[in-house]
């Protein structure tokens, strides 16, 4: 149970990391194109392509956090959790987190 509690809070440190780049498009996103949508009545259906959208970027967020800091991983390896965990772990929190957006915003907008 512990080492599952410190992943967790690896992967929630990890993410403060890169949470300027992902909300960033996350805000983006929203205000952009799901904002404008809900005004005009037709965002049924929009969510799951702005989902893919979004997810479609991390790559770019990836790139951009190896180039900038390319020793950021040390402290996470001394913790034994790898790249592709904290990325999952990334992905999934920060999809989680862009959808409840999205359908608070639905909520509250429609």
């Amino acid at each position: 149970m512990t080492i599952l509690a410190t992943q967790l809070r690896a992967v929630a440190l990890f993410y403060r990391s890169v949470a300027p780049f992902m909300l960033g498009i996350s805000g983006l996103i929203l205000l952009a194109v799901l904002l404008p949508a809900i005004h005009e009545g037709w965002s049924g259906g929009l969510l799951p392509g702005l989902l893919l959208s979004k997810l479609a970027t991390t790559p770019v967020v990836w790139f951009l956090s190896e180039q900038l800091r390319p020793e950021q991983y040390w402290f996470y390896f001394n913790l034994n959790i790898s790249r592709r965990r904290l990325w999952a772990g990334v992905v999934a929190l920060d999809g989680g987190l862009f959808l409840g957006s999205a359908l608070l915003m639905r909520a509250v907008l429609s």
